[in-house]
């Protein structure tokens, strides 16, 4: 199966490229020798050879608000990709958002009320309505969204704030013996999913019927749990920091994917567990 993976040179894109190997074209902005984005329609036009579109760039700050360049990057170049891939019969498999939820007062089931909290978030809510109505329209294409939730593991380095909390937890552990976690962070629970987890699910979702799944666990782990895992592997304090005010209501509190849909594929419910997943990150970095 040959493929086209945008936003290869990012964190879930790197990984995926990399299993992968040799069947995959890779798409980003951030490095000259790949495809750029915007060759990228002109690409899947002019062969014929390409059989799945990976769809994983993205502007995915959450404190973006520049509503240009969300829009042009999540929802209009998404949907010209979406098109060229309908009208060629290639499979197109993108990433959402667990962001898409809030604050998760409607569940975490794909069909739930989605209540985004901030420009990133509402623009993964305006794509998956598009991609909807398309799979409505064409029934016979392959058209999957992942909404992924916490994703942690290997190449984060890049992401900055925008890291996971095991990968900036780690990384001031091992270079300050110290972690910085906000204050009242056991209330804060999320699903982390490992990083080996989402790949081979997003490698595998293309047999899945068309149709938008969440990609996480099933289970909700506070940032207080991640930092004891932390301190615990690398003897660092921890240090209680204040909640940043730019983030207040603007920050999911509590997230947790519901399975029942992927399940249904028949894609396996094993998930790597958050214990195992942080020493595996850990011991990685060695």
């Amino acid at each position: 199966m040959k493929c086209l993976v945008t936003g290869a040179a990012g964190f879930i894109g790197s990984n995926l490229s990399f299993i992968l190997d040799d069947s995959v074209i890779c798409c980003d902005v951030t490095n000259d020798w790949m495809l750029r984005p915007d060759d990228a329609v002109e690409l899947i036009e002019s062969i014929d050879d390409i059989d799945c579109v990976f769809h994983l760039g993205a502007v995915s700050s959450t404190t973006e608000t520049n509503l240009s360049k969300i829009s042009s990057n999540n929802i209009t170049f998404s949907s010209r990709l979406l098109d060229i891939c309908i009208e060629k019969e290639i499979s197109f498999v993108y990433a959402s958002s667990a962001s898409v939820y809030g604050e998760g007062s409607h569940g975490f089931s794909e069909d739930a009320l989605m209540s985004p909290l901030n420009y990133y978030a509402i623009s993964k809510v305006a794509f998956d309505m598009f991609v909807k109505q398309k799979i409505i329209d064409n029934p016979n294409a392959t058209i999957v969204g992942l909404r992924y939730f916490n994703v942690y593991g290997h190449n984060e380095d890049h992401k900055g704030d925008m890291a996971s909390p095991v990968h900036k937890f780690l990384r001031k552990a091992l270079l300050q013996k110290r972690i910085e976690v906000f204050e009242g962070s056991e209330n804060f629970l999320r699903d982390f999913v490992h990083i080996n987890d989402v790949v081979s699910i997003t490698k595998n979702s293309v047999n899945f019927p068309s149709g938008v799944y969440n990609v996480g666990t099933g289970e909700a782990r506070s940032f207080a749990e991640v930092a004891h895992l932390v301190a615990d592997l690398t003897g660092a304090s921890i240090i209680e920091i204040p909640f940043p005010i730019e983030l207040m209501g603007k920050y999911q509190s509590y997230t947790c994917s519901d399975n029942r849909k992927i399940d249904l594929t028949g894609y396996p419910s094993s998930r790597v567990g958050l214990e195992a997943g942080v020493q595996e990150v850990f011991h990685g970095r060695e």
